[in-house]
């Protein structure tokens, strides 16, 4: 994506899942330390959440791509680097440097997916992707007789180019041996300043004496900075020097020609080169979300409908992105996890608590690994996580751009809240913090109270935090609604961040009041009243939190003791892999070295046949018996069961190891009847017997 147009059509993908409200784009950046090339650090800045199945893709793509740095394989992404950035849009030429990494780009891309369609079978994502990549081979081969190694333009890349190249050759020995012979004269050494030939404006020219200039004739270009010496262009080679300027002149047309010409063989090819770059780029993702998974524990979160997820939205020991980066930066201790569940038996979450208790920070980290995982990337959260591709999100979080806009803080509430009520449903993630704030408690409450209702009632899933009394009793007289609290230490006064499902919070008022030395008479009476206003429903409330807060804990213990045994389960399969491919290579190997013997041996039955017209003829004949025998019991040795069944599945595009070359090459082609495959060697095609083929298999 390059022009304005794209820019605004990503910026709406993004704010359809709150991504501003969420900082996305900071999370990413933070995430470009990870990427091998720029073609990774522009796929970064451009992501979007993507479609329900391309979300889906991505996140094989990552589990894929840790499975093989588990296996301690890598992908190499050498040569990778981003084809056409978005500064070449318009660019009707391209220099030598861009159409030198272009070449760089295609080459490594081809090889990717070469490396990957090998592996289809253990990858079968990330080969799907690699599929995208395409052949460009001509266009490398195009480019190769335009550039050398270096990625400069070879001097015979034309005919015109090389016929002008060697003239400007000519032209250059010619002017060479003319000053040879006039610094050889007497008359011009004594007056030279040195004796070395320089160059001004492109010509060549000597350095003589100021006070002996009219000693050799000539063209001054230039004088010496201390004025001791001027630098003069003998007459006798000016000609030469003009004809060697217009050949210049003439090469840099036909080098700009040749560029041009190059340039519009790769506009033809865009379309197919935007492909490749976009595979190359879902490939890179991978990589760079393994990489941050592996560095800050993070992981791809369970989908609901996988056995062992979740009916909803549940987050364990999850973290805010930004806040993990606060800590690399050190300008934070460390991230205290969160648990969270939505989903299920009820679809709304009240978290209540003590100002700067992390509820902000709650619904943040929700949202974040929301939208992450619709962008197709992991999560910092624990074993077990399940977080839904929900459609959208909608987040009324903070109230900056509106104030900017000159809306009132309740003003820009409402209009985020009215753009909730309009596009959410069932299949979308509701955030809204402070509920009910920014105007008359009553009133607030009222509006809040009515707010969730319509939400409850048309089951959109919705996270919200309050100081609201009223709305934390909400809970208790409504299915489908549950409670949830932040923490804080009341003897530091300083939060925890832990949040608690099942009770509500307290805002902490009055014990902080106390904490922080208001006098007693005050507290006391603020105290007097708050149990004054209280009545027997509190004592059925508090009945009700107990009972619901240790559901929530049986709940979570069952969750933890059921995701263990996932992850149990899962490392016990990646090792029975692991065993069972490792079992495939030694049994490969074994009839590698079987097969090689049994060649062996059959070469020296030949060479015994060949014997046989020295044998005397008595001998000769049962001679001839053994040896037939032998080369039967050979043959059939390299047939085993397994065997066969190799030489009976073989097809074009099969990867088959070759001994006598020690190298795995692709099958082209199959000749049953001669019993004969050709195979690609490097830019060579072999052809080779059945008997000289074995399986290729990779740990």
């Amino acid at each position: 994506m390059a022009d304005g147009k794209h820019d605004d059509a990503r910026a709406a993908a993004r704010e359809e899942f709150a991504g501003e409200v969420l900082e996305i784009g900071a999370v990413l950046t933070a995430l470009e330390r990870y990427a091998s090339s720029s073609l990774g650090v522009r796929a970064l800045r451009e992501r979007v959440p993507l479609s329900r199945t391309e979300a889906r893709a991505a996140l094989a793509r990552v589990r894929e791509m840790q499975e093989l740095e588990r296996m301690g394989e890598a992908l190499s992404l050498a040569g990778v680097t981003d084809p056409l950035p978005p500064a070449t849009a318009r660019t009707r030429r391209f220099d030598e440097e861009r159409l030198a990494a272009l070449r760089s780009f295609l080459e490594a891309s081809m090889r990717i997916a070469e490396w990957l369609a090998e592996r289809e079978e253990d990858l079968p994502a990330l080969a799907a992707a690699g599929r995208g990549i395409g052949d460009s081979r001509d266009l490398v081969a195009r480019i190769d007789r335009v550039l050398d190694p270096r990625g400069r333009v070879r001097s015979d890349a034309s005919e015109a180019l090389a016929r002008l190249n060697a003239r400007l050759r000519e032209l250059g020995d010619e002017i060479e041996e003319r000053l040879r012979r006039i610094l050889a004269r007497g008359d011009v050494r004594s007056v030279l300043s040195d004796g070395a030939v320089h160059r001004r404006g492109g010509r060549a020219v000597l350095a003589i004496r100021a006070r002996s200039a009219g000693h050799v004739r000539g063209i001054i270009h230039d004088r010496s900075s201390s004025g001791e010496s001027v630098f003069v262009e003998p007459a006798e080679i000016i000609e030469l020097g003009n004809r060697l300027a217009e050949t210049q002149v003439d090469a840099a047309r036909e080098l700009e020609r040749v560029l041009l010409e190059l340039s519009a063989a790769v506009r033809a090819e865009e379309h197919r080169i935007r492909a490749a770059a976009q595979a190359v780029a879902e490939i890179e993702l991978a990589t760079i979300a393994s990489r941050y998974a592996a560095d800050v524990g993070a992981r791809v979160a369970l989908e609901p409908g996988d056995p062992t997820a979740a009916p909803g939205l549940l987050l364990r020991g999850a973290r805010h992105p930004l806040l993990i980066e606060q800590v690399r930066e050190g300008h934070l201790d460390a991230v205290v996890p969160i648990d969270l569940r939505l989903g299920g038996d009820f679809s709304l979450l009240i978290v209540t608590g003590p100002n700067t208790g992390g509820k902000t920070v709650a619904l943040k980290t929700a949202g974040l690994c929301a939208l992450l995982t619709r962008m197709g990337l992991p999560v910092p959260a624990e074993e077990g996580t399940t977080v839904p591709l929900y459609s959208r999100i909608c987040a009324d979080i903070g109230d900056e751009q509106e104030i900017r806009q000159n809306l009132s803080t309740f003003a820009s509430h409402l209009v985020r809240i009215r753009a909730a009520l309009e596009r959410a449903d069932e299949e979308s993630l509701v955030l809204l913090d402070e509920l009910g704030g920014g105007t008359d408690p009553e009133e607030g409450a009222a509006l809040g109270e009515a707010v969730l209702e319509d939400l409850l009632r048309r089951r959109v899933p919705t996270l919200c935090s309050t100081h609201m009394g009223k709305l934390k009793e909400f809970a208790f007289r409504r299915s489908g609604v549950e409670n949830a609290c932040t923490e804080f230490d009341v003897e530091t006064l300083a939060p925890t961040y832990r949040l608690t499902i099942g009770t509500p919070g307290e805002s902490g008022a009055l014990v902080i009041a106390r904490r922080m030395g208001l006098p007693k008479r005050v507290t006391d009476r603020a105290t007097a009243r708050l149990e004054r206003s209280a009545d027997e429903v509190s004592e059925v409330i508090e009945d009700l939190r107990r009972a619901r807060l240790e559901a929530e804990r049986l709940r979570s213990d069952a969750e933890e003791r059921v995701a263990r045994a996932a992850q149990g389960a899962r490392e016990l399969e990646s090792e029975r892999d692991a065993i069972e491919r490792r079992s495939r290579q030694l049994e490969a190997e074994a009839q590698k070295g079987i097969e090689e013997r049994v060649r062996e041996a059959l070469r020296g039955v030949e060479r015994a046949r060949a014997l046989l017209s020295q044998v005397p003829k008595g001998a000769a004949g049962p001679l001839q018996e053994v040896l037939d025998r032998l080369e039967a019991d050979l043959t059939g040795a390299t047939l085993s069961e397994n065997r066969q069944s190799f030489l009976d599945s073989l097809s074009k595009g099969s990867l088959v190891f070759l001994p006598r070359y020690r190298q795995r090459m692709i099958v082209q082609r199959i000749d049953r009847a001669k019993r004969e495959v050709t195979c690609r060697l490097g830019s060579m095609r072999v052809r080779v017997s059945f008997e000289e083929i074995t399986p290729y298999e990779a740990l």
